[in-house]
């Protein structure tokens, strides 16, 4: 397994593995060295067949506070420091350019994201700002610790609340009226109303979040591996279905296919005889 300068990588052998985001003294908050490792290893889990769930969560006492405005002031100037000079999009005179390569390069990761066939469990403790918002807003799970705060700090520093997928995913979690007012306001939101609107699915001690994503990881992984990737696919096709018949026919579809695939006769016998289903058969 490779090691990274901004990520701790554990790939358990029991089919998790944990995306621990380390950089503790600057509240894992992304820099340019962040966001490349993160691409790398979520590029890599596209097709890794081993790994079927994914856990989110942070090194020390933040989950991740956004982007790393200290280093990402090397966007605006015209001279590029010399530790961030091996990133040859930031040496770009032209800063439009810059900046809207940096900016694709970001939200990709909330995309990517969404393309890994394992569902994403995150557990935050601290803060999630920005950025870290928006990782949280990405995953398919959210476990808070007692210490969390969510806040869409886009909106703090000048910039539009509307960022890497917050304005569409935070209107489908919370609702639209909730979600706009937590865009425009810029507003923390602790861990019990978090947990009150529906953002999280539980609260917890912060010493507890990471054994309480294991279990839940724990839990998918009793489940068919074809079946769980098929309900992520359709849970990302249908979150924007045009109607329920639309809904229905990938619904159908994949369904069939996990008929004639070898783990519905482990499952199905396995509920017949009252036992727990292997599918590593």
């Amino acid at each position: 397994m490779e090691e990274y300068e901004t990520i701790k990588v554990q790939e358990r052998e029991d089919g998790i593995s944990i995306i621990t985001f380390n950089r503790p003294n600057r509240l894992n908050a992304m820099n340019f060295q962040f966001v490349e490792d993160l691409q790398d290893y979520l590029k890599k889990l596209e097709n890794n067949l081993s790994i079927q769930v994914v856990i989110l969560t942070g090194e020390g006492r933040a989950f991740c506070s956004g982007l790393d405005l200290k280093e990402g002031q090397a966007i605006f100037k015209k001279k590029v420091p010399e530790n961030l000079q091996k990133f040859e999009y930031l040496r770009l005179k032209d800063k439009i350019k810059r900046t809207t390569i940096v900016q694709k390069l970001i939200s990709q990761l909330m995309v990517q994201l969404r393309r890994i066939p394992q569902p994403v469990i995150a557990a935050i403790k601290g803060s999630a700002y920005g950025g870290g918002l928006a990782f949280a807003l990405a995953s398919d799970i959210r476990i808070a610790g007692e210490s969390a705060e969510f806040c869409n700090a886009f909106i703090n520093i000048g910039l539009s609340g509307a960022d890497c997928g917050s304005s569409y995913w935070l209107p489908r979690l919370i609702g639209f009226s909730r979600a706009a007012e937590i865009m425009y306001t810029g507003r923390v939101i602790d861990a019990q109303e978090a947990d009150k609107i529906g953002l999280v699915s539980k609260v917890v001690p912060d010493d507890k979040i990471l054994n309480e994503a294991l279990n839940i990881a724990k839990k998918i992984l009793t489940k068919s591996p074809i079946g769980v990737r098929f309900t992520k696919d359709a849970l990302n096709m249908n979150v924007d279905a045009p109607s329920l018949e639309a809904a229905t026919k990938l619904e159908n579809r994949t369904q069939v296919i996990c008929i004639n695939a070898e783990d519905v006769l482990e499952g199905v016998f396995a509920t017949l005889e009252k036992r727990t289903a292997n599918y590593d058969k």
